[in-house]
């Protein structure tokens, strides 16, 4: 039976190794990655070893920093599919341990780039598999999109008219109302979600950049 080469990134925890270790049985895999912070290198680095003494794979660890977990983990994981992508045919990501924002920057990354993630139930029993999109938001926005984006983010994130997207992004009304609200053919980043757009004052458009908008222009920042 052929079985794909696999690469599973996993989060990682002191307190919490179990849940890596039953991705580790319940999903093939032929390389382990582990995401952790610097405080957790050093048991990071004595759990890979037991893991590639008992069931002989290889493995890395990569770090990130708590105050920059968001940018670190999409960077670094980023830098992982620009180098492993072509040697395996399936990359996982388990979100089983370490903290929540670690868990949550990763899967944020697993998400954007249309990985597959996972995590175990409560009693590190079941494997959850997450839903993924069958193609990366990384893939359907266009560079213009993206501009918009950065444009909002640049001045806080919000803005109170179409009128001031169009003096901070250099971007006529026209075609900014087009790329925001969508049309027949095309997503605009409302739907999206990477925008909210409401009615302010006088009937003005305000739109206020998501999370998921923040965290693709973080995604763009890195890979420009």
């Amino acid at each position: 039976m052929f079985v794909l080469k696999t690469l599973q990134i996993a989060t990682f925890g002191y307190d919490d190794q179990e849940g890596i270790s039953l991705g580790i049985r319940n999903f093939p895999v032929h390389q382990l990655i582990l995401i952790c912070y610097a405080s957790d290198e050093s048991n990071a680095i004595e759990y890979s070893k037991k893991m590639e003494m008992i069931i002989g794979i290889g493995s890395e660890i990569i770090l990130v920093e708590k105050e920059n977990v968001v940018k670190d983990t999409i960077e670094r994981v980023n830098e992982v599919l620009l180098k492993k992508s072509l040697e395996y045919q399936q990359i996982l990501m388990n979100v089983s341990a370490g903290d929540k924002l670690i868990s949550s920057a990763a899967l944020s990354s697993a998400f954007i780039n249309g990985i597959k993630a996972f995590a175990m139930d409560h009693d590190h029993t079941v494997p959850l598999v997450l839903p993924v999109l069958k193609f990366s938001y990384s893939e359907i926005i266009s560079d213009t999109k993206i501009k918009i984006l950065k444009s909002i983010d640049s001045i806080g994130g919000l803005v109170n008219s179409l009128e001031e997207l169009e003096q901070i992004s250099g971007y006529g009304k026209p075609l900014l109302s087009y790329h925001i609200q969508g049309g027949r053919e095309n997503k605009g980043l409302a739907d999206l979600g990477l925008v909210e757009v409401n009615k302010g004052d006088r009937g003005k458009t305000v739109i206020n950049i998501t999370t998921l908008g923040k965290l693709m222009v973080t995604y763009n920042s890195v890979n420009p």
